[in-house]
């Protein structure tokens, strides 16, 4: 082999090295974009179907959980708990609620939530951002529709992709 052919064939390998490695990185990209998006959905879904067994298990167990109200709830089993509450999942009197929670027990059990279009971008390959407009019906406070947004911080774990923050913003806030 002549001293051309060589580096020709040298050239060849980096360039099948380097567009394997790029196929790889861009099918990972997707496969990362479609799975944070079906995090976000579940989300909805866990919700629409009042299991907050599921849903819990959509959160880091060192995540964060702001609602609309501005109640900041720390960790999986907080948020899990909170939200068992106002489903009217778990009893009434259950620990860590007092009377001051009793308005708000089961105010969601017969809500569905609906998400719009889940956008989703990556700052660092392993943490994904994602925004979702939202619409929920059924809340037994209200006849009306309520609308609003959340922010998503979703981080890469050992078991996939979790909720490690989300921020939920009412718009124009129909009840208290």
């Amino acid at each position: 082999m002549t001293k051309a052919m060589r580096k020709l064939s040298t050239v060849l390998a980096a360039l099948v090295v380097f567009n394997s490695a790029l196929a790889s990185y861009v099918l990972a990209a997707t496969n990362d974009a479609d799975e944070t998006r079906n995090v976000v959905a579940a989300f909805a879904t866990t919700w629409n179907r009042h299991d907050m067994d599921a849903f819990g298990k959509l959160f880091a167990p060192d995540a964060d959980f702001v609602n609309v109200a501005g109640l900041l709830y720390t960790g999986r089993q907080s948020i899990q708990a909170q939200h068992a509450y106002i489903h009217g999942v778990i009893p009434a009197n259950s620990p860590g609620f007092s009377e001051e929670d009793r308005p708000y027990y089961g105010i969601f059990k017969n809500s569905t939530m609906k998400f719009d279009q889940i956008n989703v971008r990556f700052p660092r390959k392993d943490v994904a951002i994602s925004r979702v407009n939202w619409e929920l019906l059924g809340d037994a406070r209200t006849q009306k529709p309520r609308r609003g947004a959340f922010i998503f911080v979703l981080t890469r774990q050992n078991v996939g992709w979790l909720i490690a923050a989300a921020q939920n913003t009412e718009i124009e806030r129909t009840v208290k």
